[in-house]
């Protein structure tokens, strides 16, 4: 096992410090100690109480595992795996009631926690906040795929399901995407779906624009496919 080396603890404070075009008095001030004592951190002589880490992290916007990592690289919220500079997206999509037999609107939370390997994320009911799925997701500048499978704790149904959410061609805060998963008799299913980094109304003309083209359905016909339309930005524009 790896033995703690708190030199090496303070040379990344110190570094990070540095990298930010912070003086040790800024740090000290944020943390509301001395000088004397971020001097110390940085030399190893003594170690910053939990709480301080955490305020060190928030100022330097870095994560717990930047301050730890034993080799040169810091990586940082600079560059960060989660594209959309949020923790929390909305999803908004069309929903089945089997007892009334209607379509309806539904709208989900999309929670992002990001770590230095991966954002984690979970998939919460809009009402209740609970979370039904969780998983991970990848993303550049153009795309981000979220992987989730059902959360345990509660709902004991299997399900694996992934959403695809098209960044490049939506606007500042609006997304078109895919959810695909399984109904209640475990039936594959794909709906179109908005993403919003904004908690909005969900109008009847957001539901409206999720319904199947009659471009999609002609595609469906003669191709046996369904090309999901999730680029077309003058969606968002009209």
């Amino acid at each position: 096992m790896p033995k703690f080396d708190r030199k090496n603890f303070g040379n990344n404070i110190r570094k990070i410090r540095r990298s930010k075009g912070l003086s040790q008095k800024n740090v000290a001030d944020a943390l509301e100690v001395t000088d004397a004592t971020v001097a110390r951190y940085e030399s190893g002589e003594i170690l910053p109480n939990a709480e301080q880490i955490w305020k060190i992290c928030e100022e330097f916007e870095v994560y717990e595992s930047d301050l730890f990592e034993s080799g040169n690289k810091i990586i940082n919220k600079e560059n960060s795996n989660n594209p959309f500079k949020t923790n929390m997206l909305y999803l908004y999509t069309i929903g089945y009631f089997p007892k009334s037999n209607k379509f309806g609107k539904l709208k989900f939370k999309i929670e992002l926690y990001e770590r230095p390997d991966q954002v984690k994320v979970e998939y919460r009911d809009y009402k209740s906040n609970m979370s039904y799925l969780t998983g991970y997701m990848l993303a550049d500048s153009n795309v981000a795929f979220i992987v989730l499978e059902n959360n345990k704790e509660n709902n004991l149904r299997l399900e694996v399901a992934h959403i695809v959410i098209n960044i490049a061609r939506g606007t500042k805060n609006d997304m078109l995407g895919t959810y695909t998963g399984t109904n209640a008799n475990y039936v594959p299913c794909t709906k179109k779906c908005i993403i919003s980094k904004e908690d909005k109304e969900f109008t009847d003309e957001m539901f409206n624009k999720l319904k199947i083209t009659d471009k999609e359905k002609s595609d469906i016909k003669e191709k046996d496919i369904w090309y999901v339309d999730v680029i077309d930005k003058y969606t968002f524009e009209e």
